[in-house]
């Protein structure tokens, strides 16, 4: 595989769109959004990703998840039902994770223990995520391709690179 300068740009959705060089995007979605069940914000953010050809494929795997406003709260992201139900609510919408989601960040991990059922195991000040049920893990995951699959068709990329896309985002999981 071929190394990219990869750079961090702080914009919006229309410079994200004008955007032509590789970049991780941020999604940041704050604790007012989450709790007001407003998904609009981050759609649009969102859905400057899918808007050409150029854009899904130079996003591919550089989206990372910020989560703001919960520092306080002694409960880890999957353990808050205002949060997992944003991302549930934001996942209806918006399937295309398993694209662009990061791979080194957690991010895939991230998004699955918000969508599926997870125990939060801590030890020494760290956790860890337990998913409970590898049936629901298989499932969201099978849902999330087939609607994402659009992509493909849309975008003319080759089938082998959304399957390769999507064996990535899945070596990020526990083995299901």
């Amino acid at each position: 595989m071929t190394k990219r300068s990869i750079t961090l740009t702080l914009t919006d959705a229309d410079g994200l769109a004008e955007n032509t060089e590789p970049c991780f995007v941020v999604l940041a979605v704050s604790r007012k959004e989450i709790e007001s069940g407003n998904c609009s914000k981050a759609l649009e953010r969102l859905l400057v990703l899918i808007d050409s050809a150029q854009s899904v494929t130079l996003y591919r795997e550089s989206l990372l998840l910020q989560v703001h406003g919960y520092d306080d709260d002694p409960r880890e992201l999957p353990e808050i039902p205002a949060v997992r139900a944003y991302f549930a609510q934001l996942s209806s919408m918006w399937p295309h994770w398993l694209w662009f989601l990061c791979r080194s960040t957690g991010a895939v991990s991230l998004l699955m223990s918000l969508l599926c059922k997870v125990k939060v195991h801590r030890a020494q000040g760290q956790f860890g995520i337990e998913f409970i049920d590898h049936t629901d893990l298989c499932v969201v995951l099978t849902d999330l391709c087939q609607r994402s699959g659009c992509l493909c068709e849309a975008f003319n990329i080759p089938l082998i690179e959304f399957e390769s896309s999507i064996a990535s985002a899945m070596e990020c999981l526990p083995e299901i």
